[in-house]
């Protein structure tokens, strides 16, 4: 691959054809445009030359003939860094540094979508877009994603399903409108009216994840009773005590001392959480094992 790095007239480069950016947010743009009147541009335009004719196609050939492609004042097309030339316009600039290869259309379609994702402003729903476009047109299978962008299956498979599942919730991730936990809560609700009155509850009323997923499975439990079932909590499905149990304390698992047990109120279907809990901070996680009490076998 050739590339080498120069200055062009700003005349000379011509936008992506399909710009990777479905928008260009206002408030940063404007302090993109006051850095470059302040400081210039740090990181040069990556181009490549524009059209598929045989001008381009000799342009490609070699070192030399690129470059003087570039010194003939031919169009190039930007790969990465169409914010950028858009603010070097605002900003009144004649000349930006580019850098030029010689990558086909292929390549550089690749190259947009890679270096989008590595942007560190890109919203979770750019990446599901993008990895995507990566998947479908282009043949990366999820091994190659992960490796690339260093990032978990999870991590792709979330924002995949996000932007699959519904393109409102999506746009709105992508206008900051949402977040990824709160996106991920609304596209678990299977009706979409109902998906849509909760986007706006969490938009315009500031309603989190936590609260929309409870909204969710109240409603599932509405939905349950409606068609004639019953409910997972409800007393007729709440597993038997055992009348010979001992009683033993939650805390330390003992027996002993049973005057001195008291009763701890909690629903039947938190029981396993609670003991958990229990398991990870009680008093039999904290003091060295326990010895055996009378009577009891030991494996």
């Amino acid at each position: 691959m050739i590339v080498f790095s120069t200055l062009v007239k700003l005349s000379q480069i011509v936008p992506p054809p399909e710009p990777m950016r479905v928008q260009m947010q206002d408030e940063p743009m404007s302090e993109l445009v006051l850095s470059i009147r302040a400081i210039g541009v740090l990181h040069p335009i990556l181009t490549r030359p524009h059209g598929d004719g045989e001008l381009v196609a000799v342009a490609c050939q070699s070192l030399p003939a690129l470059s003087e492609y570039v010194r003939a004042g031919h169009k190039l097309e930007v790969i990465d860094g169409h914010r950028r030339a858009i603010a070097c316009e605002k900003a009144g600039l004649e000349l930006v540094p580019v850098t030029v290869t010689d990558a086909d259309h292929d390549t550089v379609h690749t190259m947009m979508l890679h270096a989008n994702i590595m942007r560190e402003d890109v919203t979770p729903a750019e990446e599901g877009w993008q990895f995507l476009e990566l998947s479908e047109k282009h043949g990366w299978d999820l091994e190659r994603l992960m490796k690339v962008f260093r990032v978990s299956e999870s991590y792709i498979n979330t924002r995949v399903h996000l932007v699959r599942t519904d393109p409102a919730v999506a746009g709105a991730v992508h206008e900051r409108l949402l977040n990824l936990a709160q996106a991920s809560e609304l596209i678990k609700e299977r009706d979409p009216e109902r998906r849509k009155t909760r986007m706006l509850l969490a938009i315009e009323h500031g309603y989190n994840a936590k609260e929309l997923r409870v909204m969710r499975h109240n409603l599932e439990g509405e939905r349950v009773v409606l068609a004639g079932g019953t409910l997972p909590h409800t007393p007729e499905n709440a597993p038997a005590q055992d009348p010979a149990a001992t009683p033993r304390c939650i805390w330390c698992d003992g027996s002993e001392d049973p005057e001195n047990l008291r009763i701890v109120q909690v629903h039947w279907y938190h029981l396993r959480e609670v003991m958990a809990v229990m398991n990870q901070v009680g008093a039999r996680a904290l003091l060295p094992p326990r010895t055996p009490e009378k009577g009891s076998s030991q494996q």
